[in-house]
């Protein structure tokens, strides 16, 4: 971690919790540890003469423990093991020989006990280090998470207080009386305010769709119920911004229909269908298309309200365009957007 010296997050007994344990990682470990006791061997023969008697595992300790701490418990176990077995043979009298009387036993014990205790504390030294390391990455990970989150709702919320802002302004011109600006901010927010719901309603699993948001901001006007609305398009997951855009603009659409369009006639009917392609310059789109059928012959300037305002204004938060066509049969509307602007 940022806070560990380099070095001791390379020690192989530190990375042998992670590392794969191949088969040649293993033979080195233990060949590595070998060669400390043979080092440790040497340069016990060669200070025996200049030592006095009683010191037969002098060199052997550091052996031991430097084993263990560079290369692991197993490595650091199998020197102990020989530098007993060598400190026995050569250097406990009556020396060259396995003889086990009491004063070898009362040596080999303590030997013994000392080894473990060493080899014990450096094992609980490393797994501390090693438990330690991963709390502090887990601490980092979570710190990059919270800061994440922290940034997209930050965006999110002031992506709402743009489209707030322009309700508010367009409402206000647009509304004769404060009466009238009361009821369309309050049908707007309310727009915004299902949405946010919806997202809020999702349980793990479930994702919010296309089709999903264009229900619920056309619920006021009970199209599904009465048979009004056909929808088509493969399902397309969006993100929680998206929603909020998406479900004002479906509701305002189905508001300018309401009073001029195809909901203003019993027979009139809505069809949504969705689906990709490949805008001028090559780039995948969303194209979204709302046309309406059965209702009086539309006027394009009964549709140049609040509306046809405020879905420019609030779609351009996600990068996207629309197009408006008033034809003999009903208007339709046409949007366009970058898929990744508003999936998941």
């Amino acid at each position: 971690m940022r806070n560990s010296p380099r070095w001791l997050q390379r020690l192989p007994s530190v990375q042998a919790e992670h590392a794969p344990r191949s088969l040649a990682r293993i033979v080195a470990l233990y060949a590595a540890g070998f060669g400390l006791f043979v080092i440790s061997l040497v340069v016990r023969f060669w200070a025996d003469p200049y030592l006095p008697a009683g010191f037969p595992y002098l060199t052997f300790f550091p052996a031991v423990i430097a084993t263990a701490f560079l290369f692991g418990v197993g490595p650091g176990a199998m020197v102990a093991l020989l530098s007993g077995l060598a400190s026995w043979y050569f250097f406990i009298a009556p020396a060259n020989s396995f003889v086990l009387d009491l004063g070898a036993f009362l040596a080999l014990s303590l030997y013994v006990f000392v080894v473990v205790v060493d080899i014990g504390l450096v094992h609980l030294m490393l797994r501390a280090y090693r438990a330690e390391t991963a709390a502090r990455g887990e601490m980092e990970r979570v710190a990059e998470l919270q800061q994440m989150m922290t940034n997209e709702l930050d965006h999110r919320i002031k992506n709402i207080f743009a489209t707030m802002n322009a309700i508010i302004s367009l409402s206000q011109k647009h509304s004769e009386t404060p009466a009238d600006l009361a009821d369309k901010l309050r049908e707007r927010l309310n727009a915004m305010g299902r949405s946010t719901m919806l997202l809020r309603g999702l349980t793990d699993g479930d994702a919010a769709t296309l089709g999903l948001v264009l229900n619920q901001a056309l619920e006021p006007f009970g199209l599904v119920e009465a048979g009004r609305l056909e929808t088509r398009g493969a399902p397309f997951e969006i993100s929680g911004q998206a929603m909020v855009v998406l479900s004002l603009i479906f509701h305002e659409l189905g508001t300018n229909s309401a009073k001029y369009g195809a909901l203003s006639s019993p027979r009139g009917r809505i069809a949504v269908a969705w689906d990709s392609l490949v805008g001028d310059e090559g780039q995948p789109l969303l194209r979204i298309q709302w046309v309406e059928r059965g209702g009086p012959k539309p006027e394009p300037n009964s549709h140049k309200g609040f509306g046809s305002a405020l879905i420019p204004r609030v779609l351009a938060t996600l990068g996207g365009s629309w197009d408006a066509v008033f034809a003999d049969g009903g208007a339709e509307f046409e949007i366009r957007v970058a898929p990744e602007r508003i999936g998941v």
